[in-house]
């Protein structure tokens, strides 16, 4: 595990952050009967029959106010890209949390219930089956209801966004704000809003690990030429990016047009690139916008880095070399 998936985990490992992630999906009624004060990290190393280890994202017991004995456990799993068999895995993930609980003889007579949650920071569209029916070959109608059985909540970051309507202090809506922006000039803004939020008794902790993802988010997409030092609280990250803004800045843009262009189809790339080629300069002629989807994966790639810096339509298109080279 890389230091910034660990960092990202340790980030919902605090009840505020997980609670206000699955607020973005789920009723408030449902919410109110958790017992956030009782929330705990389940351990997700599992061992399969045959030995092969299996490590899941994340699992988490929680009480509920409505019943004694009942728990909800979460399973959280945080993809950047599309998985077809998400729902086959959760499956799988599942059954080896439940033998996990039995031989740890955590469950006293009947299993507690599962809710599969998964998180997705992607751009491409999440068109995978939710539902691990359908995955399953259709059969004849006496076998369906001997066909396993899972569905799990899909919470896409982006298609929250753009649908809007994420309270302003979500914890979660204000990370995933940070993920899909495209300007270091918002971060400070996002920075000041996440850490007015977690102000006060009791979030120190939750501070210093948005702090340490966060840093790591910024130096992966930015990546500036000076070392930067660690810093251990969202005050002292909001000082270091205002002090020297525009050492970020040009990196920051070149990735973010990089990664939207890697994440999307061919078609998907070409409209991308128009779309920012007419915010900046116009409405282009039809030629260009011919040659532009007509053009291959690397040309699209030169294209879009010759934008960071062109001051002309001319200046993009000047230059055909990879852009490795």
């Amino acid at each position: 595990m890389s230091e910034r998936d660990a960092a990202y985990r340790r980030v919902f490992h605090h009840p505020q952050m997980l609670r206000d992630l699955l607020a973005c999906v789920l009723e408030a009624d449902w919410l109110r009967d958790l017992d956030w004060a009782g929330l705990r990290e389940v351990n997700t190393q599992y061992v399969a029959e045959r030995l092969q280890r299996r490590v899941g994202d994340g699992a988490w017991k929680i009480p509920r106010r409505s019943g004694r004995a009942l728990y909800v456990l979460l399973m959280l799993e945080h993809q950047s890209r599309p998985d077809a068999y998400m729902a086959l895995r959760m499956a799988t993930y599942a059954g080896l949390l439940y033998q996990s609980l039995l031989r740890q003889k955590q469950v006293r007579r009947l299993l507690p219930p599962i809710l599969p949650v998964v998180l997705y920071s992607g751009r491409r569209p999440w068109r995978a089956q939710r539902d691990l029916a359908g995955l399953i070959e259709p059969s004849v109608p006496d076998l369906s209801s001997y066909q396993l059985q899972l569905r799990y909540v899909l919470i896409d970051e982006g298609a929250l966004l753009r649908a809007g309507g994420l309270p302003d202090a979500n914890l979660a809506g204000l990370l995933f704000r940070l993920e899909h922006s495209t300007a270091i000039e918002q971060i400070p803004e996002i920075l000041h809003t996440l850490m007015d939020a977690v102000q006060g008794e009791g979030f120190e902790e939750l501070n210093r690990s948005l702090a340490a993802y966060i840093q790591h988010l910024v130096l992966s997409r930015a990546q500036p030429q000076e070392a930067v030092p660690q810093v251990t609280s969202l005050q002292e990250l909001v000082m270091l990016i205002s002090e020297k803004p525009g050492m970020w800045a040009r990196q920051w843009k070149r990735e973010g047009i990089l990664e939207g262009l890697r994440q999307g189809e061919l078609s998907g790339q070409a409209a991308l690139l128009e779309r920012l080629l007419i915010r900046k300069f116009g409405p282009l002629p039809d030629t260009l916008v011919q040659r532009i989807h007509t053009g291959s994966a690397a040309e699209l790639e030169v294209w879009a880095l010759n934008f960071v810096d062109a001051d002309s339509i001319v200046q993009v298109f000047a230059s055909t070399q990879s852009p490795s080279s």
